[in-house]
């Protein structure tokens, strides 16, 4: 018998123990340099007067969130090479954090530089609602695009999502999720709903189809059984009904789609004259996503409530 198997198994159980206690430090320090971060985007945002991302925002007729007491805390990353970096550093985080987190990275010379700059900056939260990551926007020629923090010990892109913490009083009162692309998508369709009663909760994807672990985020902090997917066309919603209707359905029981042409987004309606009445009915009018199987142009529409005013609704959630 070997005398020493005991204290060997005791060693290496000290050693897993060890090792997994370091992890989890890491881990935390990385939650951590994230949620500092996000407080020097928002800084930047409301500082920065002549900021591209707060013209954006402005000319998307939602204003509010340049409100400090705003509930959304979208920031900005500025034009610059290092300025959050040198932030980071000044709080105590070493070069080495800030690239691990993936806000960070090397340029040719070797120099750590800021990975984001110039760009609005939408905070992506993990399942305990956490910052992990970021989600950088900015406005082309015809529409934004996206650049996010790339995979790190704590952030995957398509297990996290964005909007979720800032609608949760929407969603803990039946809320129904509307799945869109652009974040301004989903800021025009809360503002319709604390308008209406609470009906509904946007959340943006940006440039994602839905993953299977973002359903399962989502529908843990959902009461309601159903979501929604607001789709343009036909086409894209027979892709998104192959790439994640199945996904979707583990987490929901009722998987429908809204269709809404590219010219009338819910971000256009809210700014055009008696839009957001508009968008209220046609979010009204769902129908299940599988319908779309059909390559059929007629098919008849789930039963839904009738169009009413957006006036007759209240309810506690507002």
């Amino acid at each position: 018998m070997d005398h020493l198997e005991p204290w060997r198994k005791a060693s290496e159980s000290s050693s897993v123990r060890e090792t997994a206690r370091l992890e989890e430090s890491r881990r935390a320090r990385l939650v951590e340099v994230n949620g500092v971060a996000a407080q020097f985007y928002r800084r930047e945002l409301l500082r920065d007067k002549r900021a591209p991302a707060r013209q954006y925002i402005e000319s998307a007729g939602v204003a509010e969130l340049l409100d400090p007491g705003s509930h959304w805390s979208v920031g900005y990353a500025p034009d610059s090479r290092s300025r959050l970096t040198n932030h980071l550093r000044s709080r105590g985080f070493d070069l080495a954090t800030v690239r691990d987190a993936g806000l960070g990275s090397l340029d040719a010379d070797g120099r750590t530089v800021d990975r984001f700059r110039d760009q609005l900056m939408l905070p992506a939260r993990n399942y305990r609602l956490q910052i992990t990551g970021f989600v950088g926007v900015r406005q082309g020629d015809k529409s934004p695009y996206y650049t996010a923090t790339p995979t790190t010990l704590i952030h995957r892109r398509s297990s996290s999502l964005i909007g979720l913490a800032e609608q949760l009083d929407l969603l803990d009162c039946e809320a129904t999720p509307i799945l869109v692309n652009d974040p301004l998508d989903a800021l025009a369709i809360e503002c319709l709903s604390r308008l209406s009663g609470g009906r509904w909760a946007g959340i943006p994807l940006c440039d994602m189809v839905p993953s299977s672990h973002q359903a399962r985020m989502l529908g843990l902090r959902t009461v309601t059984d159903t979501v929604v997917v607001l789709v343009k066309d036909k086409r894209q919603a027979r892709r998104i009904l192959s790439e994640c209707l199945p996904d979707l359905s583990r987490s929901f029981r009722r998987v429908q789609a809204v269709e809404l042409p590219s010219a009338e987004t819910p971000a256009v309606l809210a700014q055009a004259p008696n839009g957001l009445q508009r968008l209220h009915d046609a979010l009204l009018l769902t129908r299940p996503l599988s319908d779309y199987q059909s390559h059929r142009r007629e098919r008849s529409r789930a039963a839904s409530p009738t169009a009413v005013s957006i006036e007759d609704h209240s309810g506690p959630c507002l």
